[in-house]
């Protein structure tokens, strides 16, 4: 380890040193009476501790410049002793400070340091240092997780200081306490950030070799995030790299052993917290585990902030016993009536006109091109979200548009979606219903209440969590008796919750349809089967659920699907809000092609069987998942130009039946007032055996008319006209 030292000077009765750039006759006269600089009346005490710094203004030949002065507390002769050896906290502060600015690292300028000793005892100790106006990365997180509540302002604060800790490390320098506290955040004129600035350098080693993993992973231990968030300060910090596993591992025990050490300050320090614990403290304290809530607007959804094992230890053994409870009872009439469902799979009759739909973006910037493109698809039924974090003018805009649309006779779907504040602070969740519902009871034609409650980072933990949402719904359902409420809105192939939230619903209230939201992106194509349920087995399985409750409407909706697009990063809602080193080697998502394919054969799947009444794409315009790329210019992609030519074909249609096929082919039969239709794909393959059909013209998905037509995973039209 390298000792580093800038000499030392007598001023007055103290010893210490000024930087040269600071070294004047003014500066010394007013270091020798330094205790009254701390007296002035314009000096502002900054720190409750007992280290404290005040800000206060200190006069040089070029005007008043204003300095933090750090005070350091009188200490035990032990400490004493080794400050004697080994330099005190003031000396070791200056002389970290000057090497940090030697190596283009951030920290404020360091002016001098200041010692008075008397018979081997350190009596006073200063360290200045040119004040940075810039609040700390700790009040920085506290004013995103309790204001802002959005992923992206994290996301750019650690894209910052992770690269400036590693800039700090591989200049053979370790800081020792670098808590967030300890970390700086100036901005530039322009309001951008600028340069991380570290402080409080007393603990800080510099190394005449490079550090090790295992002192990097002392330092990166200390800043406190949530654990997933703290997974990408670290990937960040290995220039977007897998993470070293030594590096990884020494961190982990570093924290664990940092927050035992923390726990157990009342016990190391009795009188003192005794004395303090009924004292506020100086800064703002961070959520509870179970209270972060961030959300991404990229991808319209909030983001896994906790670790696995944070979200463990906050989860209650007693609410899964009771989801479980609820659900096992139930799964025998459920799984017969299942089977029964399943047999009678495409073989009824069903007009297709308003059951596919697509969800829009109702923001100002979107409104326009929106409706455009809602227009070129035959204006099918749409699914617009109110977000309770967003505010009352983003609302009001949302149901002007929504009363707009009902007035062009387009249906409407409405889905209200919760945060955190909203299980926190139940009358703001109540307001918001008070808000949204009266405005929309007349125009909506059915409405979600709740969104995902199965997926904690949407804000809800436990059933009865979900229950006290569901509260003012209802009854202000007993206002609006004719509105329609949907739920619960459970995500993916999870459907205990789902059984679960409708045997926990009010006694006498029911949901008018069954809503879900029906993903199958991890498993590719819609046909690829999970256990032994694929996209239609799913689907039958939804309908067993609504034909065997009486909290539920015969009903089922799917209110949201899609699939994420291939190479959009960030945008990607599997990828969001950081392209991990995973990521960066896995393709994430589907080609155009294979989205558009996925989307239509999920779609006819979903509604010819039967078993699903409604169904949106979520969303018509979205760079990683939608049907239009709302960031270039909202270009139609392929699978817009697709469903659109679905909707011209089959939008007044209804499905008649499926035809006996191969395992792996699909033929579908639609019939309208002037054409008999059949849809063909396989999923594996190729081939040109069509079936036995006097088609007069084939299509392509797109509408193309095609002379040598090949069964594949394309669907393809042959038509017939009566």
């Amino acid at each position: 380890m390298t000792h580093l030292t800038y000499g030392c000077l007598s001023i007055g009765s103290y010893q210490g040193n000024i930087a040269p750039e600071f070294d004047t006759d003014i500066l010394r006269a007013q270091l020798v009476q330094i205790t009254d600089l701390i007296k002035r009346p314009d000096a502002v005490r900054l720190s409750k501790g007992v280290d404290y710094v005040v800000k206060v203004p200190l006069a040089t030949t070029d005007g008043d410049v204003m300095v933090a002065l750090k005070v350091f507390k009188r200490q035990g002769w032990l400490k004493d002793r080794f400050d004697r050896k080994h330099k005190s906290k003031a000396e070791r502060s200056f002389n970290a400070a000057r090497y940090l600015l030697e190596h283009n690292i951030g920290t404020p300028a360091p002016i001098a340091w200041l010692d008075r000793w008397e018979n081997n005892r350190l009596l006073e100790s200063y360290f200045l240092t040119i004040f940075q106006p810039a609040i700390c990365l700790r009040d920085a997180l506290t004013d995103i997780y309790y204001h802002q509540r959005d992923s992206a302002p994290l996301m750019e604060l650690m894209q910052l200081v992770a690269p400036a800790v590693k800039a700090m490390h591989d200049a053979k320098f370790m800081h020792g306490d670098m808590g967030n506290q300890n970390i700086l955040l100036p901005k530039n004129p322009n309001g951008t950030w600028a340069q991380p600035q570290f402080i409080d350098l007393n603990r800080a080693r510099i190394f005449d070799r490079a550090l090790t993993d295992k002192e990097r992973a002392f330092d990166l231990s200390r800043p406190i995030l949530p654990g997933n968030y703290l997974k990408f300060f670290k990937h960040i910090y290995c220039n977007n790299k897998d993470i070293p596993r030594a590096l990884d591992k020494y961190e982990s025990t570093y924290r664990k052993r940092f927050e035992r050490h923390r726990q157990s300050r009342k016990l190391r320090h009795p009188i003192r917290y005794l004395k303090n614990r009924h004292n506020p403290p100086n800064h703002v304290a961070y959520p509870d585990a179970k209270d972060y809530w961030l959300w991404d607007e990229k991808t319209a959804q909030p983001m896994i902030a906790l670790s696995r094992d944070e979200k463990s230890r906050e989860r209650f053994l007693a609410n899964s016993l009771k989801v479980l409870g609820k659900a096992i009872v139930a799964i025998p009439r459920i799984y017969s009536a299942y089977k029964a469902l399943k047999q009678q799979s495409f073989k009824h009759t069903i007009v297709l006109k308003d059951r596919i739909g697509v969800a829009l973006h109702p923001h100002e910037a979107y409104v326009e091109c929106e409706l455009k493109l809602l227009a070129g698809l035959g204006n099918p039924p749409v699914l617009i979200r109110f977000c309770r974090h967003e505010n009352e003018s983003q609302w009001d805009q949302t149901i002007a548009l929504i009363h707009r649309l009902h007035a062009q006779g387009i249906v409407v779907m409405v889905a209200l979606l919760q945060d955190r504040q909203a299980v926190l602070q139940p009358a703001l969740w109540s307001a918001f219903l008070h808000k949204i519902i009266p405005a929309i009871a007349q125009q909506a034609s059915h409405i979600e209440v709740t969104h995902a409650f199965n997926r904690i980072k949407w804000g809800i933990w436990n059933l009865a969590e979900w229950q006290q949402l569901m509260i003012p719904a209802f009854e202000l359902q007993e206002q609006y008796p004719h509105i329609k409420l949907t739920g619960p809105a459970c995500i993916d192939f999870e459907y205990l919750p789902v059984i679960a939230a409708l045997k926990s619903l009010p006694v006498g209230k029911t949901f008018s349809a069954l809503s879900h939201l029906l993903y199958v992106d991890r498993r590719g194509a819609p046909e690829n089967p999970q256990g032994p349920f694929a996209t239609l087995e799913k689907c039958a399985l939804l309908k067993a659920l609504t034909s065997i409750t009486p909290q539920c409407d015969d009903k089922v909706i799917i209110s949201e699907v899609n699939w994420p697009t291939e190479g959009t990063d960030i945008w990607s809602p599997i990828v969001c809000p950081y392209a991990t080193p995973k990521w960066q080697r896995l393709p994430s998502g589907e080609n155009e092609s294979n989205y558009a394919n996925f989307m239509l054969r999920y779609i006819v799947i979903a509604i010819c069987s039967g078993h699903v009444d409604q169904l949106f794409w979520w969303r018509l315009s979205a760079k990683g998942y939608g049907l239009v790329d709302d960031q270039n210019q909202f270009k139609p992609r392929l699978a817009y130009n697709v469903l659109q030519y679905f909707f011209v074909r089959l939008g007044d249609a209804a499905f008649i039946k499926r035809w006996p096929s191969e395992k792996n082919t699909y033929v579908m039969e639609f019939h309208n007032a002037t054409q008999h239709l059949l849809m063909v794909w396989r999923t594996k393959g190729e081939s040109t055996e069509l079936p036995q059909f006097d088609a007069q013209k084939i299509y392509d998905r797109e509408g193309n008319n095609v002379k040598a037509p090949v069964v594949s995973e394309s669907p393809i039209y042959l038509v017939k006209t009566l």
